[in-house]
Formats: structure tokens, sequence, C-alpha cells
């Protein structure tokens, strides 16, 4: 069932994106490890250049669903994502993100209550220079009643020419 809502999720959030920007858009897979679950997750994410604020900038919606003992957890994010200049021979390409996550925990337990949180994320990475895909790794703290720090990677698609 998780699975089938990841990729109604991430074909849904492709078809919603117009037809113009699609040539820039950046749509894949992704799989974290967040900390304080002690639990690996899998999503998926878009990334929409926003060329008319600044070139390098982008709003990244992603979802990761977590899989830690004795329950699951979801979390929902929507993120700006600034890539920074470097010359054309340097093999990965720096960012940084900021934005808002919303995160949900439900214990397997009956009886058992979910918890949902709102909070901030602030991280970075690298985006590996490929033919095709977009390779990519990164970090983040998720702020929020409670802090949690997340390692996460994945590769992303380019739509369109």
């Amino acid at each position: 069932m998780k699975k089938l809502l990841c990729t109604v999720a991430l074909v849904g959030m492709v078809v919603a994106v117009p037809g113009s920007v699609q040539a820039q858009t950046v749509v894949g897979p992704m799989a974290g490890y967040h900390d304080d679950l002690e639990a690996l997750g899998i999503g998926g994410f878009i990334s929409v250049p926003v060329p008319a604020l600044d070139p390098n900038l982008s709003i990244v919606p992603s979802f990761v669903f977590y899989f830690p003992d004795g329950g699951d957890a979801l979390e929902v994010n929507g993120d700006v994502m600034y890539a920074f200049e470097v010359s054309e021979d340097t093999p990965v390409l720096p960012f940084a993100f900021a934005g808002l996550n919303i995160f949900r925990t439900k214990p397997d337990f009956t009886g058992a209550s979910a918890d949902t949180d709102v909070g901030l994320n602030l991280g970075g990475g690298v985006t590996f220079r490929a033919e095709s895909l977009r390779p990519f790794a990164g970090a983040k703290f998720e702020i929020h009643d409670g802090t949690g720090f997340l390692i996460f990677g994945g590769v992303g698609f380019p739509l369109g020419g």
C-alpha cells in the first residue's frame, strides 16, 4: 500500500507541473536515514526551477515514508533550494536549502494515536555531474518538537528536452 501511495504522489506531482516548466524540471526517487527514528525511508521529489527570481533557485517538494520498529512515519517537505555556481570542470555542484516540514508518526499498537509535528528544514548537499541523470546526496536538520538529523540521497531524471 505504501509503495502505491508513493507512486501515486510522485505521478501527481509530475502531472501538476505546468507544461512550459517541465523542460527544466527534475523528478525522481530518494532514500534516507533518520537518526531520531533510527530508520530507513523511501520517497520522491520534484525540483521546479524559478528563473524569474534567480536562475539558481528551485522549489522542491518531497515526501519520505520511514519504517521504524513498532510503527511507521511520513514526512512531507516544501523546500527552497539554491544551487551554488561553480566552474564547469567541477565534478560536484553544491546546494543549500531551507523550508517547511510536516512529520507524522503512527505506532503499530491498537489504540495509539498519530503524532504530527510541523517544523523547519535546514540542509545542503551536492549533485554529481552525470550525462543524463542527476544523482545527489545531502544532509539536513529538522527543527520541530525535537530536532532530527537526516542523511539522504537519490537520483533525478530531467523532464522534457
